[in-house]
């Protein structure tokens, strides 16, 4: 796949659809390690990411608990985000132009 430069519709590389299964292998091994009954992503609901990430998951631990805060929860955008950690005072550099994954990566523990 990586040889070949598979891009579908001509501006999304599959690189990415293969790595949500490995992520949540990794996660799944993890969660083991540390005894945890529940694992976290940050897919939003819209695509079939959540999809890739829960199926891999569950196929690994059916017993697993998935948690989908962008679809769980009441956030709907990044200012949605950036609202709850200025309100619980969770430092977050907001000006360095950082993407809604990473802030998402930077919140997340803060929930877990």
């Amino acid at each position: 796949m990586f040889r070949a430069n598979a891009i579908y519709e001509g501006e999304y590389f599959l690189g990415t659809s293969i790595a949500r299964p490995l992520i949540s292998k990794r996660l799944i091994e993890i969660a083991k390690k540390e005894k945890a009954d529940a694992i976290c992503h940050g897919a939003t609901g819209k695509g079939n990411d959540q999809v890739r990430f829960e199926l891999s998951a569950y196929s690994l631990n059916p017993k697993i608990q998935v948690i989908a805060p962008w679809r769980e929860w009441t956030f709907k955008s990044r200012k949605d985000l950036m609202r709850y950690s200025k309100l619980h005072k969770i430092d977050i550099d907001f000006d360095k132009g950082k993407k809604a994954l990473t802030l998402w990566m930077q919140i997340s523990p803060y929930f877990l």
